[in-house]
């Protein structure tokens, strides 16, 4: 069990590796973004590169587009997996508890049947 939350632990942590590259990956881009932006400005163009330049501008923005949904997802993703290591820690705990719990209770049993003369663990 401790091997199963350890390995949680660690893609936990590449989750956040992952998430923290994409956001620089949106970073570079927004800075290409307004070079090429202050580029197109100063050149003449012709109808053909307004075309090419619109489809780049449009593929530009789908794949922002994309690397949000991305960012999302991993974000998502990483709050499950933090939720599911706290739900395993509250079992981890429940069954420890239940641990020192049931001896006493056994204790409690064979007294009682002491008392009234019964074999409860036979």
């Amino acid at each position: 069990m401790e091997n199963v939350f350890n390995a949680f632990k660690k893609d936990l942590a590449i989750e956040t590796n992952k998430i923290t590259s994409i956001q620089n990956e949106q970073n570079v881009t927004e800075t290409t973004d307004k070079v090429n932006s202050s580029r197109v400005e100063e050149s003449p163009v012709t109808p053909n590169l307004l075309d090419l330049s619109e489809s780049f501008q449009k593929m530009r923005t789908e794949e922002q587009e994309l690397l949000e949904t991305k960012q999302a997802l991993l974000k998502a993703q990483q709050d499950l997996k933090i939720k599911l290591v706290e739900e395993i820690d509250k079992k981890k705990r429940a069954i420890n508890e239940l641990k020192l719990e049931i001896p006493d209770i056994q204790n409690r049993c064979r007294q009682l049947g002491r008392v009234l003369g019964v074999d409860i663990y036979s």
